[in-house]
This record gives C-alpha cells, sequence and structure tokens, in this order.
C-alpha cells in the first residue's frame, strides 16, 4: 500500500521537523565543573547554550569535599564535564563517569605541564615538591590554555554554534589579557619590597610564579605544622620581615593566627575560589602588593 500526502501535509511535516530540530539545537549542554572559577570560563564560552553546575561549594575544601547523593544523581543528565585535576576528581571522577557512562570528560588541562606541589623547608630555605599543583587557574597563561580546550569541547558537542563559542572565546581571552595587563601594571606603579609572603595552604604557586613572586606555606603535605615547623616559620618570618600571613576562607586559622601573633604581624584573608575570576584575581593581587610593599 503506497501513502500519499497532500501538499499541505508535507508542509505540515516539514513545519513539524524544523520546530522539533530548532528546539533540540535550542537545549542547552549541561556542564558540571568542579570549582567556581571554572563556571566562570565556561560559562564566557558557552552563553545561553549552556547551563552549568559547580561540585564544590565556594566555602568548601576541593581537597577534602565529598559530593552528595544528590549532587551524583544530577550527574546522570550531565553531557559534559570540565575536569581540571582538583584531589576531588581524583577520588570521585570514575564514580561520576559510572554514574552517567555517555557524559564526556573534557580535560581543560591539556597541553599544561604542572609544576610540583611546594612545600618550603624553613630551615634551609627551599621547596620541595610533594606531587603536582592543581591551582591551574590562578595563572593567566593557564587559563588561556584552559579556554582553547573548553571552547574545543563545546564546539566538538555543539557544532551547530561553533561561532557563538568562538565569540565567547574571544571575549574570555580580552577579559584574560586585561587581568593580566592590570596586575603587572599594578606592580610596575608600586614596586614591591618583599616577594615572598606566606600562606596557610600552598594554592598560589602558579600566581607567583607568573608575577615574580614565592609562596612559603604553613601547611606541610596537607595538615597544620607540629610545634618545630611552627618555631622555624616564625623565625623564617622574623628574619625575613613578613608581617602578613594570607589564609584561605576555607581553611582553619589557627596556625596563621599563631604565626602573627608571633611575629607581630596580621592575617589576611585571599580566596582562589571566588566564581567572578577577574574579580578575584585582582583581589588577591591587591592584597599581595598592599602587604609587600
Amino acid at each position: 500500500m503506497r501513502l500519499f500526502f497532500a501538499p499541505f501535509q508535507i508542509a505540515l511535516l516539514l513545519i513539524l521537523n524544523l520546530a522539533a530540530a530548532s528546539v533540540w539545537a535550542a537545549s542547552p549542554i549541561d556542564v558540571a565543573v568542579s570549582i567556581p572559577p571554572q563556571k566562570y570560563f565556561v560559562q564566557m564560552i558557552g552563553g545561553d547554550h549552556v547551563t552549568v553546575e559547580v561540585l564544590v561549594p565556594a566555602n568548601a575544601e576541593p581537597e577534602t569535599y565529598e559530593p552528595t547523593p544528590r549532587q551524583i544523581a544530577d550527574l546522570s543528565k550531565t553531557d559534559l564535564y570540565m575536569e581540571i585535576g582538583v584531589p576531588l576528581e581524583r577520588a570521585w571522577l570514575a564514580r561520576f563517569t559510572a554514574a552517567n557512562p555517555k557524559m564526556v570528560v573534557v580535560n581543560t588541562a591539556r597541553g599544561i605541564e604542572r609544576m610540583p606541589m611546594l612545600r618550603h623547608d624553613h630551615a634551609h630555605d627551599v621547596a620541595k615538591g610533594t606531587g603536582l599543583d592543581p591551582h591551574i587557574w590562578l595563572s593567566p597563561v593557564l587559563v588561556r590554555i584552559q579556554a582553547m580546550n573548553i571552547r574545543d569541547a563545546l564546539i566538538k558537542a555543539d557544532p551547530a554554534h561553533a561561532a557563538d563559542y568562538l565569540q565567547g572565546y574571544a571575549k574570555l581571552a580580552r577579559k584574560i589579557d586585561e587581568v593580566d595587563s592590570d596586575i603587572l601594571q599594578s606592580l610596575v606603579d608600586h614596586p614591591l619590597k618583599q616577594t615572598r609572603f606566606i600562606v596557610f595552604h600552598p594554592a598560589f604557586g602558579y600566581f607567583a610564579a607568573a608575577y615574580g613572586l614565592t609562596q612559603v606555606p604553613i601547611e606541610i603535605e596537607g595538615k597544620e605544622p607540629g610545634p618545630r615547623q611552627l618555631g622555624e616559620l616564625i623565625n623564617y618570618a622574623k628574619n625575613n620581615d613578613i608581617k602578613v600571613v594570607f589564609i584561605e576562607p576555607q581553611f582553619a586559622q589557627k596556625a596563621a593566627k599563631t604565626i602573627a601573633d608571633s611575629i607581630g604581624g596580621e592575617v589576611v584573608t585571599i580566596d582562589p575560589l571566588q566564581e567572578d575570576w577577574p574579580a578575584g584575581m585582582e583581589a588577591i593581587a591587591t592584597a599581595l602588593n598592599k602587604s609587600l610593599r
């Protein structure tokens, strides 16, 4: 039996097919990321074509955070997971992909050579490596590479909107250049007397490397220092005329407060996990610039 369609029926079918295609094309890509700054990068590039969920809340430690059952369940509808290399992913990524085998995992750190995660031997004034540092979003140079990887992954997942992703990437690249230029200019305008800074958690190695600084961490391989290490660090701070101890809001302040009190200094909070990446970077630079002048 052969079926025949009147011209108006054919036109109606074409309209329905086009409508269905436009609805599918308009559906945003569901993207999951580990930390808030990644949301900024993906949103800048993807615009209205993406929805982005962050696993680690802004006030939590990525090193120790455990996703909730609800978060794992929500990953079942995720299209792309933008991996960056934080400890959370090493511990949980296999379970994420088991919950959603169709989810594409994108290595946004592809092409980046990670530096060692350093701890400081204060008695001998040398740094020692203790694994690879995941905090690559704190270097504008490395963020440019991450952005290219995110751009390419979105284009591959949704080639119909490739032009929009290219435009979003170009907008983000300009913002990265602006942030980098502003920080460099602030260092030129206000030369530093001191280039070393004490911080509880060694999250700022890439930032320090980008701007000629040296971080001196309090934390030793993920643990607070013992009495001997604490004494060495206090002497180090006194000998190097360091008056500020930096702390992240996600970490305890007890050891930092002890050191600051012992050197007649103060504790200052800097946050590497702000979702507004430009504001976060400039806030870090401003705090360091103010304390090291």
